[in-house]
């Protein structure tokens, strides 16, 4: 479904000294036995049409464990959203963050399968707009996660890319303005001059 050689490299420390936003994309799971899943948050930062993977953090945790962890990562990479899919131990993650003053915490909500979600936003790899580091300790098993889906053994990493890409297609903050999902701004064929022409005549 996905394939290695579509997606685009960076060399640490010479990505985009700064970005447009930078968001994080939770895929949460609260079981530590050997069998279960992990929770994973992807940290990517948005430069004009280019999504940059900047980290990785899979790890089995409790749900102590796991609301801490969503703090801290937001608090690390300074992440102005984040997105935590609203289902199961991530319904309840969202509301005590959010009552606890996490404005941050945003909620997704998916549509359809995990093989139906992937496959709508792969345009977006395949054509080349996400980037990732060159070395990154976490980048073997997210590459082999992402390549070998829907076959391999775990998807934490591939459910939060997906929902990270979608969230994008289908609506994000603009210079500090909410885009609407009816927009159907797409990455398909993507030219970026004519994505800023829509955008200030929509908002204008």
């Amino acid at each position: 479904m996905v394939k290695l050689a579509w997606f685009k490299t960076y060399k640490v420390g010479e990505e985009p000294g700064k970005f447009d936003l930078i968001f994080q994309s939770w895929d949460s799971a609260v079981k530590v036995t050997e069998l279960s899943d992990y929770s994973a948050c992807t940290t990517w930062g948005k430069k004009e049409a280019n999504l940059y993977l900047l980290h990785v953090l899979r790890r089995r945790m409790e749900y102590p464990e796991l609301k801490r962890a969503v703090r801290e990562q937001a608090q690390r990479f300074n992440a102005k959203t984040v997105l935590i899919e609203d289902k199961s131990s991530g319904t309840q993650l969202i509301q005590e963050l959010l009552r606890e003053g996490e404005h941050a915490v945003t909620r997704y909500e998916p549509n359809g399968d995990k093989v139906m979600r992937l496959n709508s936003v792969t345009s977006t790899i395949e054509n080349g707009f996400l980037y990732l580091p060159e070395k990154a300790e976490w980048l073997g098993e997210y590459l082999h996660e992402m390549t070998c889906f829907p076959k391999g053994k775990f998807d934490d990493q591939c459910d939060s890319t997906s929902q990270t890409l979608d969230w994008i297609k289908n609506g994000y903050s603009f210079e500090g303005l909410k885009l609407s999902v009816n927009m159907h701004l797409s990455y398909d064929a993507l030219d970026f001059g004519e994505t800023q022409a829509c955008l200030a005549h929509r908002l204008a």
